[in-house]
This record gives structure tokens, C-alpha cells and sequence, in this order.
């Protein structure tokens, strides 16, 4: 999928011999530089850049989608040509493939995914702090992980891989509590607890979210229809299902090293507003820190990565064939 970038306030968006420009006056005068026409998308990602109603025609008669973002870089609006072009294309595959095998298939990967990159922070742990409970631990997470990717595709049922996860999650979440200073009171996950480090990954999951979120409306996804958590109305079921790949690594690896240099504070029953500062701020960090990525040999920022990965997940579903997500190398 090719993106079109347009950042630089004052830049504008306009129609010139037949061919979509970015048109910005600078310190030499105007500057213009042309959108090629077999892009996919622009992203307008500044409130002060302008577009002709011209442009907007033209990207339509092409196919291009117009995507607006707001000040966080989330999208908060998109304009679609009245022609099918790969967005649409993407949301009718996603439509049709999520009811049948095609979304077991994606619920498993994205569950299996999550259980061995859990296994991944483990075996590092156990590394870091010489703890051989916690590599015995990483092994039995990663036998888990095992169990589902031998399952079949065609035989396996979405409740039996959440109770796989499950399973996976329990053993995971006790060696975090071990590790874990005791004076946190943590002794496992839940979302409702009043724990200061159980406040402060929820609060770094919801970072989490909002980029993966981001990353699934840009490549043209449908963010509430998912494959492994249930579908509610308001309820972005396939952005819960796709940060599944990311937490141990975006967020739980980052607040387990700093939080025993790293005083947060409550207020009432949730972090005070400085503690939130701090946990964004851990988080933020993190995503923007290169990480290993095998698929290209390379390190980039973990952001990047999940943006990738979402392009490629697009793909998959367009093409209707087998995604491979994201497995961390630590």
C-alpha cells in the first residue's frame, strides 16, 4: 500500500496540469512537489495544511483515500472515492473471510504470537537477573505456545484458543509477580485492581491501543471487526486482537525495567497526573526505540513495526492468504 505523507503546516494541496501538488512557500520562493498517481492514501496530518475541492475530486476519479489526523496522529477522518479502490476492497475481504476458517486461522496466529513474544520477555528476564524459575517458566509458556501451533486450523475452536492463552497468561503474569518488587502489591494481572503497577499497564496499554488503532484505520482495516475477541457494537474487537502481538514488548518489558528506579504515585483510584506523565513518557520511549525486525533484517522503531505490520496484515486479508505477524527478538 503506498502512502503519501503531508506534514509541513502552511503546505497546500491543489490541482496543477492535471496532476495532484503539494504547493509551500519558503525562503526561495514556492516549492512544489508532486503526489505520484498510484498512491493509495494521503495523510493530512496537520490542522494547518489546506486542500482544494479540486484535489479532492482528483484523488477520487483515482482512487486515492484523503485521511485527516488530529494532533496525536490519530485519524479522525477519511475521505473515500465512490470507486472501489483497495480500502474498500480490504474492509469487503475482511467482511467475508472473518466468518469463516480464514478468521480461526487469524485468531490462533494472533494468540500465538502474543504467547511466544511473552516467552521472549521470559527467557530475556531470566537472562538479565540470572533466574533459572524464570527460564524454567519461559519454557513452559513456550510449551504452550507449541500446544496451539500444533493444533489444526480446521479443528480448533476460538474458545479453546483463549483458554490456550489463558493458560499461558497464568504462568506468564506469576513470574512477573515474582520479579516485581513485593512492596507493589502486584500479584497478577487485572484490569480493575488498585495496584500501582496494574494502573500503570493499563494506562501504557491504552498508549498501546491508540497507536495500533491508528496503525489498522491507516492501512484500511476495520478496527471493531475482530477474530478473537468478541464483536460488540463500540468495541474495537480487532485492535485488541493485533496490540496482542505487541504488549510484553511495547509495554510490559519498558515498565518492568523502570519501575524499580521510577516512584508513581495515586491519586484517589487511579495515577496521579505526574505518574501518568512518567508511564507515557516509558512507553513513548519504547515504541520509538528500534527493535529488531527479522522480516527485513533490520532494526526500526517498534511504531514502525506495528505500522508495517499492519500494511501486511491488509494484505493478507485482501489476498485472502496466511498472515505471519510479528514474533520479537530480544
Amino acid at each position: 500500500m503506498k502512502i503519501f505523507f503531508v506534514s509541513n503546516p502552511g503546505s497546500k494541496i491543489v490541482v496543477r496540469r492535471g496532476g495532484i501538488y503539494i504547493v509551500k512557500r519558503n525562503k526561495n520562493g514556492v516549492e512544489k512537489v508532486v503526489v505520484p498517481p498510484d498512491v493509495d492514501s494521503i495523510i493530512v496530518a496537520s490542522s494547518k495544511i489546506g486542500i482544494s475541492s479540486k484535489a479532492i475530486r482528483l484523488a477520487a476519479s483515482r482512487g486515492i483515500d484523503i485521511v485527516f489526523l488530529d494532533f496525536r496522529g490519530y485519524p479522525i477522518a477519511r475521505v473515500y472515492p465512490t470507486i472501489i479502490n483497495k480500502t474498500v476492497v480490504t474492509r469487503i475481504a475482511q467482511y467475508n473471510l472473518f466468518q469463516k476458517d480464514y478468521g480461526v486461522e487469524l485468531a490462533k496466529e494472533f494468540a500465538y504470537l502474543k504467547i511466544v513474544n511473552q516467552a521472549e520477555l521470559l527467557r530475556y528476564l531470566a537472562k538479565s537477573l540470572r533466574r533459572e524459575d524464570v527460564r524454567e517458566a519461559a519454557y513452559q509458556v513456550d510449551s504452550v505456545a507449541t500446544e496451539l501451533r500444533l493444533a489444526e486450523d480446521t479443528k480448533i475452536s476460538i474458545d479453546e484458543i483463549r483458554q490456550l492463552e489463558a493458560r499461558a497468561a497464568r504462568i506468564y503474569w506469576q513470574t512477573i509477580a515474582s520479579i516485581l518488587p513485593p512492596e507493589l502489591g502486584f500479584s497478577g494481572r487485572d484490569q480493575e485492581a488498585k495496584d500501582i503497577f496494574n494502573m500503570a499497564l493499563n494506562y501504557g496499554y491504552g498508549i498501546l491501543y491508540n497507536t495500533c488503532e491508528k496503525s489498522l484505520l491507516i492501512a484500511g482495516l476495520d478496527p471493531y471487526l475482530g477474530v478473537l475477541h468478541t464483536t460488540k457494537s463500540g468495541k474495537p474487537s480487532l485492535t485488541l486482537d493485533f496490540v496482542e502481538m505487541f504488549r510484553s514488548i511495547a509495554v510490559d518489558k519498558p515498565l518492568i525495567i523502570n519501575v524499580k528506579r521510577t516512584k508513581l504515585e495515586t491519586s484517589g483510584d487511579r495515577l496521579d497526573y505526574e505518574s501518568r506523565k512518567i508511564v507515557a513518557k516509558i512507553v513513548l520511549d519504547n515504541l520509538s526505540h528500534a527493535h529488531m525486525y527479522n522480516k527485513i533484517g533490520r532494526r526500526v522503531h517498534l511504531s514502525e513495526i506495528i505500522m508495517r505490520e499492519a500494511w501486511e496484515l491488509a494484505l493478507s486479508i485482501r489476498e485472502g492468504k496466511k498472515y505471519k505477524g510479528f514474533r520479537a527478538v530480544l
